[in-house]
């Protein structure tokens, strides 16, 4: 069996994709554990490390201070992409390239391989998709539309200054539609959001920007109707049947979902008729049993 360490943070949405994906890759002959990287450690701690774990996995803008600070070989480093940020930043940073001299590199989406390629990273990533335990996130469906969920600050910026979740246009659209309440996402802790998800009846994701887009996945497998703009996974998923597309520009953003809130507020069956759907759709298409075999290949390399 594989010893594997994720150098990662353990809460928010890294915290749910690295739990999660641990649980399911012990099913694959692979031992793995978290290493939370907002912690301090000594060097004989990673040297003791070092002789247990085969490989060490973190974001690319990590990898240096693993060599460099840790003294984590190179061709024991696999490193996985989760965002545009995470590759500038790495870019904009490191002292070498170190791509070509990694174990493995990996990006969740088909979308930052081509940024790799557009940005000329010297080496070509392979594709690992994120996945949700959907039996963890299942619930009831809901029954009717009134309380609507979102998240996000108006601090979060991308590379390139840019606010990329918006948050601040979820409360214009609900305040403007009789009869529908907000649920904020407060930052709880990630272990939280399966109950969240019961407490509403729908959530909507107003950014620019996404890596996988995690909180539209785990509502359809909560039998909450998503919708959001087509960024992430959600832009290939939403059409197939995993929730509704509303444009990124902020007036139709908003013309958009005020109208799509009102329809589904004033025709139950249809909305009842559609969290099923989505929950569905979460069900075949979202569960990590379906993405882990990307995960295994570059794992086993």
């Amino acid at each position: 069996m594989k010893n594997i360490l994720f150098f990662t943070q353990n809460r928010w949405a890294f915290g749910t994709i690295h739990n999660g994906l641990i649980k399911e890759l012990y099913k694959h002959g692979f031992y793995c554990n978290l290493l939370d990287w907002t912690v301090s450690y000594t060097p004989e701690e990673f040297s003791l490390l070092s002789d247990r774990y085969d490989i060490f996995v973190t974001m690319p803008d990590a990898v240096m201070a693993l060599h460099d600070v840790y003294k984590i070989p190179f061709e024991k480093i696999i490193t996985i992409a989760h965002g545009q940020w995470d590759i500038l930043l790495a870019k904009s940073q490191a002292r070498l390239d170190f791509y070509p001299l990694l174990k493995g590199f990996g990006v969740i989406s088909n979308v930052l391989k081509n940024k790799c390629e557009e940005w000329r990273i010297s080496r070509v990533p392979d594709i690992v998709e994120l996945g949700i335990h959907f039996d963890h996130f299942y619930s009831k469906p809901s029954n009717q539309l009134k309380v609507i969920g979102y998240g996000g600050s108006n601090e979060t910026k991308n590379f390139f200054g840019q606010e990329i979740k918006r948050p601040n246009l979820v409360p214009k659209i609900v305040e403007s539609i009789e009869g529908l309440e907000i649920y904020k996402h407060k930052f709880f802790n990630h272990l939280c959001m399966p109950s969240y998800y019961t407490k509403v009846d729908c959530v909507i994701m107003s950014s620019i920007e996404e890596a996988g887009g995690l909180p539209v996945m785990e509502c359809a497998a909560s039998g909450r109707l998503p919708i959001g703009t087509p960024v992430g996974y959600f832009e290939d998923n939403a059409p197939k049947g995993g929730g509704i597309l509303v444009p990124i520009e902020e007036n139709s953003f908003i013309e958009n979902t005020t109208n799509i809130l009102n329809y589904y507020k004033n025709n139950t069956e249809e909305y009842i008729k559609k969290c099923l759907d989505v929950q569905e759709y979460a069900k075949e298409n979202y569960d990590w049993s379906k993405k882990i075999e990307s995960w295994v290949r570059l794992f086993s390399i």
